[in-house]
């Protein structure tokens, strides 16, 4: 019986330190943003303001941005909209995690919605901001539906706002 205790004692002290939490990445995730939507109405400003360019082409995401979501997310693998992902438990292991839906880019803008599977499919938007080849800032969230543009995404965006709805459950995933 001390012998159990003495191990759950240890597992509660001291596996925290190698469990979850961020990477020594050059971007730190700001989840109270994200959950609050502070930095949302920003990025809805900047898909109405900016000028952008639509793409379906996982090699249209700029490198610096694929590198740091691959930091953030301890790999970051997804297939343009005509390769196989994987879409459920049983997929194969070898297959990336998320689909591309779209990508619009402008002058320091991101916006991409994607799949990602597992027990069932979820829809995921991703907005970034960046200059000079560096993140500065980032929104996250889950979509009911599949956004196939920009005017798909902004009329989403502030539909949710005028509802006072959650974007999420609370759980940030990238």
């Amino acid at each position: 019986m001390k012998k159990t205790v003495k191990i759950i004692l240890f597992g509660l002290l001291f596996l925290p330190f190698f469990s979850f939490g961020q990477n020594n990445c050059s971007f730190k995730i700001d989840t109270t943003k994200i959950l609050t939507k502070e930095n949302l109405r920003k990025f809805a400003t900047k898909l109405k303001n900016d000028t952008f360019q639509s793409f379906t082409d996982i090699n249209e995401i700029p490198t610096f941005i694929k590198k740091q979501l691959n930091c953030l997310t301890n790999g970051f693998s997804i297939a343009n909209p005509n390769e196989d992902y994987r879409c459920c438990c049983t997929s194969p292991r070898h297959l990336p995690n998320r689909k591309l839906i779209f990508v619009g880019k402008s002058k320091n803008v991101l916006a991409m919605t994607y799949l990602t599977g597992g027990f069932g499919v979820s829809t995921h938007l991703l907005l970034i901001q960046f200059e000079n080849n560096k993140i500065i800032d980032l929104w996250t969230g889950y979509c009911p539906s599949y956004l196939t543009n920009l005017a798909e995404i902004l009329n989403h965006i502030e539909e949710r706002n005028k509802k006072k709805s959650d974007f999420d459950s609370n759980i940030i995933v990238i």
